[in-house]
């Protein structure tokens, strides 16, 4: 049989004939030794292909169990380096640790002899310096003794006189030639200059304290009872200071005024009606005082309020209590006595002195003052009024019977005197002089403040502010209580030197 040694199963097969001669067999030739089990069985079997086959078999197991054998051998070994290499690992460890700690321990060691290095360093200066500075005890001793002298020496000018350049000279005068030092140890005989002394800062005046309001000792609203005469009806009512002054606000100042200006007219009112008491009244025994205006003061009750504006304003009413309530008993007093505490609707910039407007003289409080009210803060600031030459005449003629009005019309009315204001003081009507309160009165004007022209048989007068112009103004309050006035500085602004507090009537 024919041999095709090292050639893999499929070439085998490809290169044996489908039907091979058969050959006899050569006895002859001697057979060729053997010497593997595995080669011969190759060789007796390659003649198949199942002999094949199976020889390939076998040798693809083989493979497949040294290399299981391998893998198995790998992997036993595996951990056996994964814990060898950890014991590395922590080896290493130990030793960096052990490194640190000898590190640190040197370092220690380093550190503790450099301390004990500069302690023994600055120990052994501290004895040297202390052996060099050391001196004789007799020599300190008199050294020590010779310093309190010269101390003494030197102050003692100074606690006898107060001149200090009188002082330097006579130290320095004791101080030469004198032997002071015992040992031997001379003192400089050159005296230390002597320091001017710092000027003494001038004080500083403390600021004024604000004044304070006192303390109320006085009557209050709620026990001081009147006897108000309605001069509508002629009835006579019995009510409280307190109520009456309410009614009294509601006809005097609108509701809607600043709460300052309300507690203001609250107080002026109040100082009214205890000027009225306290001097007597204007209507006997009927009565303290009554509800005119012409009289003694505009008196409004809740039922006319209602009835004449046809409603009561509920926070209108209540501010006009809070003002009186805020202000209870509080009066303006001028000597201990409560003073005339006139007032007015506004003034021309300017209020007016008592004197120039009524007949009983100057008083003290009641002096001109500037007034803020204006045409833009005050309604019919500026006011006119139009009489034909006959109604003017007879006007004039009513209030004045004994003026002569038979010259021409022109000098009816003539000689004014004015105040720096510009109202009237005094004027000539028909050739009597009179007031010019009277003449506002007469005409029927607004105030005293007016000038006048004739034209086309009419004349025509032009008027500024309203009211008599004395004391407290009442748009002139309203507007510095928005400017942030209280109450209290708006009635020292209009009345003159006056004291807010109590009083017993």
């Amino acid at each position: 049989m024919k041999e095709y040694p090292n050639q893999v199963p499929s070439q085998r097969v490809r290169n044996i004939p489908a039907n091979p001669p058969r050959r006899r067999a050569v006895a002859d030739t001697p057979p060729r030794p053997v010497t593997d089990t595995n080669t011969a069985r190759r060789t007796a079997d390659v003649s198949t292909p199942d002999t094949v086959r199976r020889a390939d078999t076998d040798t693809v197991r083989r493979a497949d169990t040294d290399t299981v054998r391998r893998a198995d051998t790998v992997r036993r070994a595996a951990p056996d380096a994964v814990r060898r290499a950890d014991a590395v690992r922590r080896a290493d460890a130990v030793r960096r640790v052990d490194a640190d700690t000898v590190r640190r321990t040197d370092t220690d060691t380093v550190r503790r002899a450099d301390t004990d290095s500069v302690r023994r360093t600055r120990t052994r200066r501290r004895r040297t310096r202390r052996e060099r500075d050391t001196l004789p005890r007799p020599l300190h001793t008199i050294m020590t003794a010779s310093a309190g002298l010269v101390v003494a020496l030197f102050l003692m000018p100074f606690l006898l006189t107060g001149d200090n350049r009188t002082n330097a000279v006579t130290v320095s005068e004791m101080l030469n030639g004198a032997e002071v030092l015992r040992a031997g140890v001379e003192i400089s005989r050159e005296a230390a200059p002597v320091a001017e002394p710092e000027p003494t800062p001038e004080p500083v005046a403390e600021p004024e304290p604000e004044p304070q309001p006192e303390p109320f000792t006085g009557q209050l609203d709620e026990d001081c009872m009147l006897k108000v005469l309605d001069r509508k009806n002629g009835e006579v009512s019995v009510m409280s200071m307190q109520e009456y002054l309410v009614c009294v606000l509601r006809g005097e100042m609108p509701g809607y005024f600043e709460l300052e200006a309300l507690k203001a007219q609250a107080v002026a009112a109040r100082t009214y009606t205890r000027y009225m008491l306290h001097s007597g009244s204007k209507h006997g025994d009927k009565a303290d005082i009554c509800t005119s205006p012409a009289c003694c003061q505009a008196y409004l009750s809740a039922a006319a309020a209602k009835k004449k504006w046809g409603y009561l304003p509920e926070d209108e009413e209540q501010k006009i209590r809070s003002a009186v309530e805020d202000t209870n008993g509080e009066t303006m007093l001028y000597d201990g006595e409560p003073i005339l505490a006139v007032f007015h609707a506004s003034s021309a910039g300017l209020t007016r002195t008592s004197g120039d407007v009524w007949s009983g003289g100057d008083k003290p409080y009641l002096q001109p003052v500037a007034s803020p009210e204006n045409n833009e803060n005050t309604p019919n600031y500026y006011s006119s009024v139009t009489f034909t030459i006959a109604e003017y005449r007879d006007k004039l003629q009513s209030a004045f019977p004994k003026a002569n009005l038979n010259v021409d019309p022109y000098d009816w009315l003539s000689g004014e005197e004015r105040d720096s204001a510009g109202s009237i003081i005094t004027a000539y009507v028909g050739g009597i002089k009179t007031q010019g309160s009277r003449i506002r009165s007469a005409l029927g004007l607004r105030s005293a403040c007016f000038t006048w022209e004739m034209a086309n048989g009419k004349v025509s007068f032009y008027v500024t502010g309203y009211g008599h112009g004395v004391g407290l103004s009442q748009y002139g309050a309203n507007q510095m209580a928005r400017d942030g006035a209280n109450y209290r500085e708006i009635l020292t602004h209009y009345y003159t030197g006056v004291r807010i507090g109590g009083y017993h009537s």
